[in-house]
């Protein structure tokens, strides 16, 4: 063999292993980001006003100064009903220490009160028309629209996280026991 032949070889080999290197660590990197699709950026609560099922209007600022979960999720988005027992679940775990979970259906009333009952939700549920729960969305950081979508808040307002998707059990008690430690400060709430 000669060794131009050669060169070329171990040339086109460096090539490959590079290009397999970086396709693998992409690879890796943007698993772990679709695994987790947390985004930890600050933000401020954005208040609005939707009925719940019994057409009662309500406020996201009248659970101020409690850790809130709002989660934008439908009837007809099965990863949204997968994670609904985990919320219902938290939701029974810390209500006492101060969690507040709200869903907010992008869906119609019927389905969301056939829904609520089967699966014994027990946090309030607010329901929109499409348009208005996509602005409330945007205002919230999700341009795309997509579902599930959940915005986890301090007691002060303060975004602590928001995801894009599917909360996990370890994940979700990850992000909301050290917010259920720090008590609320009365003299920042409005």
């Amino acid at each position: 063999m000669s060794s131009t032949f050669k060169n070329l070889l171990l040339t086109l080999a460096g090539v490959i292993a590079l290009t397999g290197g970086y396709w693998l660590a992409q690879s890796l990197h943007s698993e772990e980001k679709s695994h987790t699709g947390l985004t930890y950026e600050s933000g401020q609560m954005v208040d609005f006003t939707l009925p719940d099922l019994d057409d009662k209007k309500r406020s996201l600022k009248e659970w101020r100064g409690k850790v809130i979960v709002l989660n934008f999720w439908a009837t007809w988005c099965p990863p949204c009903r997968e994670e609904i027992p985990l919320f219902i679940a938290m939701q029974k775990k810390y209500a006492a220490d101060g969690l507040q979970v709200i869903g907010v259906a992008l869906d119609n009333k019927t389905a969301v009160m056939v829904y609520r009952q089967s699966a014994n939700i027990n946090y309030p549920l607010l329901i929109g028309d499409e348009e208005h729960v996509m602005q409330i969305m945007e205002r919230y950081g999700n341009r795309m629209g997509s579902l599930p979508y959940t915005v986890i808040m301090d007691r002060e307002g303060q975004f602590a996280v928001r995801k894009l998707g599917a909360f996990g059990r370890d994940e979700l008690q990850y992000v909301l026991e050290p917010l259920l430690m720090t008590a609320a400060a009365p003299s920042k709430l409005p």
